[in-house]
């Protein structure tokens, strides 16, 4: 968890942004969130900023987080830094494009804090160990198998 105490969060709903951070306050008290509240903020901040983690909403106005997660692993600074995908979308297509384009986790946003809290301090740790992406099976966190295509 302390490997990741600079953390963008791209999100345009304050709601989620606020949720995010309650969750996050509950496992880690070192941390220091910068907000993208879309994706072009998102993007502009990673010109100038190398944060340590990055969690991507899937729907945002004009940018959304598959052209973020494409302009992160394109860049050659930014390609290394873990991109975790944070979206209410639960579709097959989303969720299998982010892991071809490289995201390293794809988190489903469930309606509870707590569960939030396990999903982040799961995919925190498990990136302390490995920076490597998962295997298609352990990919998505959080929900059950059981998705729309």
């Amino acid at each position: 968890m302390d490997k990741f105490t600079n953390i963008l969060l791209a999100e345009d709903d304050s709601s989620d942004y606020e949720f995010f951070v309650e969750a996050l306050e509950k496992i880690s008290a070192t941390f220091k969130i910068t907000w993208a509240k879309n994706g072009l903020d998102c993007m502009a901040f990673l010109k100038t900023n190398k944060p340590d983690i990055i969690f991507l909403d899937l729907n945002m106005p004009g940018y959304n987080g598959r052209d973020c997660l494409k302009f992160i692993k394109d860049n050659e600074t930014l390609a290394e830094v873990p991109v975790v995908i944070y979206s209410t979308s639960h579709y097959i297509k989303d969720i299998d494009a982010c892991f071809k384009t490289g995201a390293h986790f794809y988190i489903v946003k469930p309606a509870d804090q707590n569960l939030l809290g396990s999903c982040l301090e799961r995919v925190m740790a498990q990136l302390s160990n490995t920076m490597e992406q998962p295997d298609k099976q352990n990919f998505v966190v959080g929900v059950s198998t059981a998705m729309e295509s």
